[in-house]
């Protein structure tokens, strides 16, 4: 179960429609609690106001000066024990009596009167078939004894026999003087009985209709968590075939960098052999668009820093035809000279690519920066496609510009590069590099490193 509920409040759809049907039995609740005292609140004031209407009537009927009469020739309890006891009596008892049957009470109409000393009421004429004269009045409502000269309405009140409704108007003599009231009553516990049948009848309803809401609720609930289960059901089974073939992805790019790694000289040999030196090589993704290439012929070294077009697989690509042409060129051709040795790099690049015409060239190329050490000399020549010769000398950075002709790509003129002659010194440092570094992006603020930063 707690299964079930959890997984319907995991889905968005699910929980959109329990929240929903939640919302809906609470609202329901609502109206039908509500609708129950409305209908109480409006019988109430519905009644009250009946009740007032013949309290009044009854009280303007009655000659106070008759019911005076009784009440002081009468003076104890059950001194009349029946309606024709008395002429005065009776005429009074009929005409509370005729006010009921018009009125179609279902409770006597009966007057009050209060006796200061004992702070009690009792009852006086009334329109029952037999008398309960002289009765004492327990349980009454305080308002009766706060309103009993104006009159006024009673609103729910309980004594032994029930819930009453009720209204009373004074009765006054001759003197203007208030003898008693008059007082007619409704009781409320049948219309109670009648708004709770009311209110479970339509709790039943309710619940019928919200049961066929239910079902349904229920069955677009269970559709819902299938096809999710099937979905993610599909999912996994997508991601593990997608695993598996990234997998074998990664299989073939490792592959690809053991032979990219294998034409790359080694780091130590580059350090070892040119003494105080290193080489930086972090690839972005695990095969590299760049490369670095080195040969020791004689006395002079061979050294080139290496930016192909791409990252990744592509990139590796370009750079494995780059370091295949240098090694044409250089190690089998023995060409020495750096401008020259760029110029045929170019060519070979673009035969390798078929750039020879516009319509068949595409953008794929190289940078390059190619230095030359002849260490008997003391001489470093250097040539640039794009990338810059960087060298510092007691203590001031200098920077040798790069031609701006690139490696591949369809040029109508021959492309040209320029060759640059240094004197070097001991202490001299001098540096080559691609674009990776200087294009890193990082910090708190995500910004680019730039070219200025990296020197």
């Amino acid at each position: 179960m707690g299964s079930i509920v959890r997984k319907i409040f995991e889905n968005r759809s699910t929980r959109v429609l329990a929240i929903l049907f939640v919302a809906l039995l609470v609202l329901t609740a609502y109206f039908l609690g509500h609708s129950y005292y409305i209908q109480l609140s409006i019988h109430k004031d519905k009644v009250l106001s009946r009740l007032e209407a013949i309290a009044m009537t009854a009280s303007s009927q009655i000659e106070g000066n008759q019911l005076e009469y009784v009440l002081d020739f009468y003076t104890q309890k059950d001194q009349i024990k029946r309606n024709s006891q008395d002429g005065v009596y009776q005429n009074l008892h009929q005409i509370l009596w005729r006010i009921k049957a018009l009125n179609n009470l279902g409770t006597d109409i009966y007057t009050l009167t209060y006796d200061s000393t004992s702070s009690n009421f009792y009852f006086g004429v009334s329109s029952a078939e037999k008398p309960f004269y002289r009765h004492q009045y327990t349980h009454f409502p305080e308002q009766l004894m706060a309103d009993y000269e104006l009159g006024g309405k009673v609103d729910v009140y309980e004594d032994e026999n029930g819930h009453w409704l009720s209204a009373f108007s004074p009765i006054r003599n001759s003197d203007g003087k208030v003898v008693a009231v008059v007082q007619a009553d409704s009781l409320f516990d049948t219309f109670i009985a009648e708004a709770r049948a009311d209110i479970y009848k339509n709790i039943l309803i309710s619940i019928l209709v919200i049961s066929v809401l239910l079902f349904f609720l229920i069955r677009s609930m269970r559709s819902i968590l299938m096809k999710e289960d099937q979905l993610t059901a599909d999912l996994l089974q997508s991601k593990l075939e997608v695993e598996q073939k990234n997998q074998e992805v990664l299989s073939s790019i490792y592959y690809a960098k053991k032979i990219q790694d294998s034409i790359l000289p080694l780091q130590e040999k580059v350090e070892s052999e040119l003494g105080d030196a290193f080489v930086f090589f972090k690839p972005r993704d695990i095969v590299s668009g760049d490369f670095y290439w080195y040969h020791q012929s004689g006395e002079s070294t061979f050294i080139a820093s290496v930016d192909c077009t791409g990252h990744g697989v592509p990139g590796a690509c370009m750079s494995m035809i780059g370091s295949v042409r240098l090694d044409d060129i250089i190690v089998k051709k023995e060409v020495t000279e750096p401008a020259e040795i760029l110029y045929l790099l170019h060519k070979g690049v673009v035969k390798s690519l078929k750039q020879n015409t516009r319509e068949m060239a595409s953008k794929d190329g190289m940078d390059v920066a190619l230095c030359v050490i002849n260490h008997k000399a003391q001489k470093l020549y250097f040539a640039g496609a794009q990338r810059p010769l960087v060298f510092v000398r007691d203590q001031e950075l200098q920077r040798i510009k790069a031609d701006s002709n690139c490696i591949g790509g369809y040029m109508v003129d021959k492309p040209t590069y320029t060759a640059h002659e240094i004197d070097f010194q001991k202490g001299d440092s001098f540096y080559i590099y691609s674009d990776g570094f200087p294009d890193q992006f990082g910090g708190e603020r995500g910004k680019k490193y730039l070219t200025k930063k990296f020197r």
